[in-house]
């Protein structure tokens, strides 16, 4: 092939798609930046916005969170329902609280579906306590099988809870404790508060 002279079009074409490539990868990498920048602010206003829930500062906790739940932050909904629910720096209004938590269990249960073991808690965490969804221990413990499987230690500790109370399994308490020290060993610290919780309980005495 012949060498391409200088300042011909079709060098100047490959001048152009050079420059061109070049605006769009420093283009690209300062969305991805920008980007970066903005999950790091939200993730800082959604841990603020908690303290101040724990703090019972909940006009504050509203404000910080409710922005980022119009965003799409699955937390950020979820803490809205919660607001609603108990009159939390809103007005009291459950049919709002339950939109909310719809959102939540719909943005979840995507995740789930895609695989991941946290999402699937969550989800079998609304389905148990039946926020946003009817309640269903059954489907509940079927995520956590499914999250465990992927070897979630969270996902252990709540389906022992379930087996303790015989909720969506048959009960069975020593296998639930089985699962709360797997996931206790695994640096699980719910698990350890509900082996805690467990020892404390009295069965009642066979005659």
């Amino acid at each position: 092939m012949r060498p391409v002279p200088a300042n011909t079009p079709a060098l100047r074409h490959q001048e152009d798609a050079t420059v061109g490539n070049s605006r769009q990868m420093l283009l690209a990498t300062v969305m991805a930046a920008v980007a970066a920048w903005s999950l790091a602010a939200s993730a800082g206003e959604l841990e603020d916005g908690i303290a101040a829930f724990e703090k019972h500062d909940f006009n504050t906790a509203v404000r910080l969170i409710e922005p980022l739940a119009e965003q799409g932050n699955i937390e950020a909904e979820y803490f809205m329902g919660t607001f609603y629910m108990y009159g939390h720096g809103v007005a009291m209004d459950p049919p709002q609280a339950t939109v909310w938590f719809k959102r939540a269990f719909g943005h979840w249960e995507t995740q789930a579906r895609a695989g991941d073991p946290a999402a699937m808690v969550e989800v079998a965490g609304m389905l148990t306590s039946g926020l946003g969804v009817d309640r269903d221990d059954k489907a509940a413990a079927e995520w956590l099988r499914k999250a465990g499987d992927l070897g979630y230690p969270e996902a252990w500790a709540e389906l022992g809870g379930l087996y303790v109370e015989g909720a969506g399994v048959p009960k069975d308490v020593a296998e639930g404790e089985r699962l709360l020290k797997k996931a206790s060993s695994a640096g699980s610290v719910r698990a350890s508060e509900m082996l805690a919780a467990l020892s404390k309980r009295v069965e009642p005495a066979s005659f």
